[in-house]
């Protein structure tokens, strides 16, 4: 009977074990296809282990300060790094070695720094402040995957924050599922209530001190996305890196008539939520946001934190079945007005000095004219008749044309596409649009004048 009775305990201490085995395997199988990742596949530890994979990657920003524009005529000094507000989107593999130089240019004598919220290094060393002129470089393993924050740490850190010097660092792990991919930083601004010196508008402390922004924006523009909507298609997976830069608000980062499959803190793969409505994402901090939204239409992302929404945290996710397919890869370097689609530096016009609606006259070389959801750049023309070369540039990751019923014109771009196109007007003034669906009546139309030549 004894040993009957160890049998029997010895059988269900096997049962117990082989169950205990497969209900672990089962957890780790249920979040596979959201975290997949590593060099083998599925990523079952939070961090790599080691020295990385020996891959180097070189990494070079600058720090400096320019005029950028945050919303209609309103132009702001920034302290930037490579003289954009946000910087660069930085994409790294999980395991590469990163080679970064910081260089400083600062016009206004100011001392600058950088803190990579992904790096493992010493801060007395690596951290401290770069005066202006010197340069400091320092190799630091990616050893954790997921969205960072870059920013400058020279005291006041807020100061600094406040005023644009922060940036993405994604660091991606292996194998992770294709999808269309964007990376949004939020961020506020605190502008003076009187602009300064040539209509630009400077920082007020006590405003960042007591967190009163005037702008609350993703990828520092107000409402950057509302004008020019983000485009995915039906059904397909949409990863957002989102980056929540501060310096002091949270964000409560919501998409209005979808949900999340999947929420992932700070971007680690196995840091796993699902099905959900809304997530915080603190100053300083990340997220990765998985979804699919099945049906064509607009859906709005906001800070669900609604008395900082209508401070120019809108931005829409445009659903529809001929949105240009997902990139198949995305830069090393990516420009953060585009959420990092594009290579670095592609969407200069954004900054200030164009990209706003105003007049242009002919000058020798080609007419450019610069296309975007949010209208034409020039939107009223003046050119002289005969032979007129036009340079179309499509600012957008989607289709538009340039159409002037009156000659018959109609000029295609694709998206980021730009097109030359060489067209002989007689005297008259015509109106020019873009004829896609809901373009004109988002403001994509303005007037050329044709002017009679010299011999008139």
């Amino acid at each position: 009977m004894k040993r009957l009775v160890a049998i029997g305990v010895f059988f269900e201490l096997a049962l117990l074990i082989v169950g205990v085995t497969w209900i672990g395997a089962l957890t780790r199988d249920e979040r596979a296809p959201a975290s997949s990742g590593g060099a083998g596949g599925v990523v079952d530890t939070y961090r790599l282990q080691g020295q990385g994979s020996g891959e180097i990657v070189e990494v070079e920003l600058v720090a400096e300060e320019t005029t950028q524009t945050l919303a209609e005529s309103v132009d702001y000094e920034v302290w930037t790094f490579n003289g954009t507000t946000p910087g660069p989107v930085i994409r790294v593999t999980l395991g590469d070695t990163v080679r970064f130089t910081l260089t400083n240019r600062s016009s206004q004598s100011l001392s600058h720094s950088i803190d990579f919220h992904a790096a493992q290094t010493p801060w007395d060393l690596n951290y401290q402040p770069v005066a202006p002129g010197q340069t400091l470089t320092f190799d630091w393993v990616a050893r954790f995957p997921g969205v960072f924050m870059y920013h400058c740490g020279v005291p006041p850190v807020l100061h600094h924050i406040a005023n644009g010097m922060y940036g993405a660092i994604i660091v991606e792990p292996q194998g992770l599922e294709p999808a269309r991919e964007y990376v949004l930083t939020s961020s506020e601004f605190y502008l003076a209530d009187e602009a300064g010196a040539g209509g630009v508008f400077t920082g007020d402390v006590k405003k960042m001190e007591s967190a009163e922004p005037t702008y609350v924006v993703f990828d520092g523009m107000a409402n950057r996305y509302l004008d020019a909507p983000l485009q995915v298609r039906p059904n397909e997976l949409i990863r957002l890196w989102v980056l929540n830069a501060g310096p002091t608000l949270t964000n409560a980062f919501h998409v209005i008539g979808a949900l999340f499959d999947h929420v992932y803190a700070d971007g680690n793969p196995t840091s796993v939520l699902n099905g959900m409505q809304t997530y915080n994402v603190a100053p300083g901090s990340g997220a990765m946001f998985e979804l699919r939204i099945p049906d064509e239409g607009l859906y709005p992302f906001v800070t669900h934190s609604f008395a900082y929404t209508g401070r120019g945290s809108v931005g829409v996710l445009q659903v529809a079945a001929d949105a240009p397919p997902a990139p198949a890869g995305y830069p090393a370097l990516g420009d953060p007005f585009t959420g990092g689609v594009l290579e670095f530096g592609a969407t200069a016009a954004l900054l200030s000095g164009s990209g706003a609606a105003g007049s242009g006259e002919q000058t020798e070389g080609p007419v450019v004219i610069e296309a975007a959801i949010a209208g034409f750049d020039p939107r009223d023309l003046e050119v002289v008749e005969g032979e007129v070369m036009i340079q179309l540039v499509n600012l957008d990751a989607f289709n538009h044309d340039f159409t002037i019923d009156e000659l018959d014109l109609q000029f295609p771009m694709g998206p980021n596409e730009i097109v030359e196109e060489t067209i002989q007007p007689t005297p008259g003034t015509y109106t020019f649009y873009c004829s896609i669906p809901g373009h004109r009546e988002a403001g994509m139309e303005g007037t050329m004048t044709v002017l009679p030549g010299a011999g008139h």
